[in-house]
């Protein structure tokens, strides 16, 4: 029974670091693509666009409240991106943030 409690107890930890690090993936992913938005749409306050954006992700699960914000935003200052675009950039974002995360890591 003590080998059952303990596997059960090994699953719980990993469970929990697993979903931490998921979370501070999508965080420092967030966070690059607002950097990388504010740029591009030359935002005076980057710091305080980078914090709207980050604060959309909390909307509804998944990505979609973040994509419709930055789709919005990207038209409304005329400037021209596609959906397929973002999702790029999204995936660039996630990569970088997954080798800051390991470097931090290791």
């Amino acid at each position: 029974m003590n080998n059952f409690n303990d596997r059960t107890k090994a699953f719980e930890a990993k469970f929990t670091q697993d979903a931490d690090l998921q979370f501070k993936l999508s965080a420092k992913r967030n966070k690059l693509i607002g950097e990388w938005a504010s740029q591009v749409l030359q935002k005076e306050n980057k710091e305080e666009y980078v914090k709207e954006v980050r604060q959309s992700a909390l909307e509804k699960a998944g990505d979609e409240d973040i994509i419709e914000k930055l789709m919005k935003d990207f038209a409304s200052n005329n400037q021209e991106l596609s959906r397929e675009e973002l999702l790029k950039k999204f995936n660039e974002c996630e990569n970088k943030a997954k080798e800051e995360l390991m470097e931090q890591n290791s």
